[in-house]
Order: C-alpha cells, then structure tokens, then sequence
C-alpha cells in the first residue's frame, strides 16, 4: 500500500492506484506542478538516481530501479504526459484513464516524496 517510513517508500498498488479518488487526487496534483512535460522525464530520472532511500515493490521486494528510457519506451517527447493531463470538457477530471501502472507509480512516488503533505490525502 503507500507504506511509507523515513526514506522508505513503497510503489502504490495498481488497485490502489486506479481507483477513482485516488487516481483523480493523483491526476489534479501532477496537474499542479509547474514542469513541462519533458521536464517531466528528467525530474523522474533524477528522483530514481539521487533518491537516497529506499524503494520496495508492492511485494515486499527491493525495486530494482528501471531505467527510464524502458518505462516510457519510444515516448521520449513525453507525449503521454499530455494525454495524461488532459482534463475532461469540466476541467475538473481527468479526460481518460491511462493503464500505464509503471508511468504511474513513477508519478505518484515523486509525489509522495515530494509533497508528502499532499499525497497523505490521498487514499482517503
């Protein structure tokens, strides 16, 4: 689950992390950080190289940390990241669903370790 302790974290379950509320808080708090979408790219190679913690895999398991380049594929423009954050015709909710879980945990842990204030909301 989001099983956190100083420098450790664990990777959201994808049941957890598709569920409605959940998702929709993780969708409109990414929504908020003022990165582009390539920034995106290496603020979530920068948390996988210099995060000094801990990282554990739903499982129990030490996350072997992926290279970024497999997670995101052929999507170097980081075009998922606009299909990702477009909103719905309300602007309140996410247009779609994405399905991406490894793209997803990526983004919900940079959120936790980075706006813990924030993310603790979120399985509520």
């Amino acid at each position: 689950m989001n099983n956190q302790t100083k420098n450790h974290y664990t990777l959201t379950d994808p049941s957890i992390l598709l569920s409605e509320s959940y998702y929709r808080r993780l969708w409109l708090t990414v929504r908020n950080i003022p990165l582009s979408r390539r920034e995106w790219l290496e603020r979530l190679a920068d948390m996988l190289r210099d995060y000094d913690g801990m990282i554990y895999c739903e499982d129990g398991e030490r996350l072997e940390l992926p290279l970024i380049d497999d997670i995101f594929a052929h999507d170097f423009d980081m075009r998922w990241v606009s299909y990702y954050l477009a909103p719905d015709s309300t602007g309140f909710l996410p247009r779609r669903k994405s399905r991406k879980i490894e793209r997803l945990q990526l983004m919900d842990l940079y959120c936790r370790i980075h706006y813990p204030h924030i993310t603790r909301h979120f399985a509520r």
